[in-house]
């Protein structure tokens, strides 16, 4: 007798996770909506496109996210629509009340997604409860989705504990969600087995090309007993991205894993797909389009790498490469194995470049971290290192609670800001407010004008998403010599030399010796033991001691402003404050001496 055929089904993340992992997200609705009618006929499972970090993109180029959920929607009436919710921070990378969670889930029900694709970038089980109940509400169909990880502290036992959770909790499928490429083929077939054994509902394999390894694992993933395996087409295929649907569909045909969808079906959509990249090969990614085997060695994602190698660019350190990515693994050693997924890899990457370019090891920490080790991002594998939180901390405790617990409800009072902004509060922009509400107001005024020649265009302050790293803009060209412009001024009875070019300001007591304005009196900076450096250039925005003032170990000295984070720069001795060399609103350079501990 034959043995019944397993047929596997694909969801398509071509409009979400693969135009996000190569191009950014700058694919528009009018570009995407045409192609996605005609792949409702080609018998996809799903079509992720809604949610993850697309929904920022689309605000940043003036997109309305909502509108084209709308669109797609009826483009697609084959076709069930997916959207990847970050748990409680649904589509940011912050904590939202309950209230929050549920309006924005209602919403996008509402709109068109079908599917629900829950995660939790530390896999706390507490955190993604709220979006599954909503969703449930909501009468949809809802995906417990682990974020993959290599650890210590990630074995077969725990994934198999964290899946019976989430199908207790209501979820219709579990979802192995590998947005590092790191899933091997022996570790697949490994997991796979154990959470067929764990749970009764169907297992999707999620992974990404990064390390070469997704289309071995995705094999050993259905032999294994995976029913459902994310795919992209061809042209926004392999890289950072998912396997080519093309490629899977064919290896699969006339097996015992048979997809059942027709591949002569696919070319017309393939050639559109094609042309599409062709539009935007501008934003093509030259990091992102390819293999990276040094996934592997490190057992980084290749955004963090990335994210890395931008970060010692800037700080002029890029010698410091190996030094840095062995202090990422001690970082994440100390964290308590989160795995890899924004915005944690940011963070660790961020404290890694911090603690090598710094000297001492927790010297300044970023307040992303802090409230980590406070327990507001949830509960990772295993607790942090105790040192580590006594230092960050001093006497704080971290909640035990879920950090959601903490907030009250928000939707009304969003709704109050968005009618004093001027605009019709409905749940479209509301939600918007609440999830950005950096780019909300010029959002919501729409794309301005281009500006006629001559005209400087005025910039609006927003950083693309953290799934591709930041584009570096060109540096304004300096002033010409001729435009430089000195001047006198005299601040309580001193008078100083002001002097202004292209490349910043000095100031000057009228003798010529340079000084900081207000401070003429200032003590000499000076280093060795007992000196508090600044790690890198940023602008101090806060010194809460000042000279005399006795402080302990790990005391924040000062809050210093770089790379769009407030960083608090921690004291590693104890003792008396002796000199403070700098103010608050002053800019200073990497290993400037900051103040002094006697």
């Amino acid at each position: 007798m034959a043995k019944k055929k397993a047929r596997v089904r694909l969801v398509d993340t071509t409009f979400r996770d693969a135009q996000q992992s190569l191009l950014g997200g700058y694919l528009r609705t009018e570009e995407i909506v045409p192609i996605a009618a005609k792949m409702d006929s080609l018998g996809f499972a799903a079509m992720e496109a809604f949610g993850g970090a697309t929904f920022e993109t689309q605000l940043v180029i003036h997109e309305d996210p909502w509108e084209f959920l709308r669109k797609l929607n009826k483009a697609t009436p084959n076709t069930p629509i997916q959207a990847l919710v970050r748990g409680q921070n649904l589509v940011s990378k912050r904590n939202f009340a309950d209230d929050v969670v549920e309006l924005f889930v209602k919403h996008a029900a509402k709109n068109g997604v079908d599917v629900f694709r829950v995660f939790d970038p530390l896999n706390d089980l507490r955190n993604m409860e709220a979006s599954i109940a909503a969703a449930l509400k909501a009468k949809k169909r809802v995906q417990g989705a682990l974020s993959y990880a290599i650890s210590p502290a990630h074995n077969l036992e725990l994934w198999g504990s964290m899946a019976k959770g989430l199908v207790n909790m209501g979820c219709h499928e579990i979802v192995i969600k590998d947005t590092s490429g790191l899933l091997s083929p022996q570790a697949t077939w490994e997991l796979v087995t154990t959470l067929k054994q764990a749970v009764k509902v169907p297992i999707d394999v999620h992974s990404h090309c990064s390390s070469g390894m997704a289309p071995m694992s995705y094999m050993a993933a259905v032999e294994a007993g995976a029913e459902v395996l994310d795919v992209a087409m061809s042209p926004l295929a392999w890289g950072a991205s998912q396997p080519a649907a093309e490629s899977v569909v064919a290896a699969l045909e006339g097996g015992e894993y048979d997809t059942g969808l027709d591949l002569s079906k696919m070319w017309e959509v393939q050639q559109d797909v094609e042309e599409l990249k062709q539009r935007h090969i501008e934003h093509l990614s030259p990091v992102a389009d390819r293999v990276d085997a040094s996934i592997l060695r490190y057992h980084m994602p290749g955004f963090m790498l990335e994210d890395i190698y931008h970060q010692l660019g800037a700080h002029n350190a890029a010698d410091r490469l190996d030094d840095v990515l062995d202090e990422a693994n001690r970082v994440r050693k100390d964290l308590g194995y989160p795995p890899l997924v924004a915005p944690i890899r940011q963070m660790i990457a961020t404290q890694a470049v911090y603690n090598v370019i710094g000297g001492d090891r927790y010297a300044t920490v970023t307040q992303e971290l802090k409230d980590y080790l406070q327990g507001l991002y949830g509960r990772p594998p295993v607790p942090a290192d105790h040192e580590l939180r006594r230092l960050v901390l001093g006497r704080e405790e971290p909640i035990t609670l879920r950090p959601a617990d903490l907030l009250e409800p928000q939707v009304e009072a969003a709704r109050q800001q968005v009618r004093k902004l001027g605009f019709e509060p409905t749940d479209d922009m509301v939600l918007i407010h609440l999830m950005f509400p950096q780019l909300a107001p010029a959002y919501m005024r729409g794309p301005q004008p281009e500006k006629k020649d001559g005209e400087r265009p005025v910039a609006i302050s927003a950083a693309p998403p953290a799934e591709q790293p930041a584009p570096v803009a060109p540096p304004d060209p300096p002033l010409p010599p001729s435009q430089a412009a000195e001047f006198d001024v005299e601040v309580d009875g001193e008078v100083f030399k002001v002097r202004v070019t292209g490349t910043g300001v000095a100031v000057m007591p009228a003798t010529g010796a340079p000084t900081t304005a207000g401070n003429a009196a200032a003590p000499r900076p000076k280093t060795g033991e007992g000196a508090v450096i600044a790690p890198m250039q940023g602008l101090i925005v806060k010194v809460p001691v000042k000279v005399g003032d006795a402080v302990k170990l790990g005391d924040v000295v000062a809050v210093l402003e770089a790379m769009k984070m407030q960083n608090d720069i921690v004291t590693t001795v104890a003792g008396k404050v002796s000199a403070v060399y700098v103010k608050e609103g002053e800019v200073v350079s990497p290993n400037q001496p900051l103040l002094a501990i006697a």
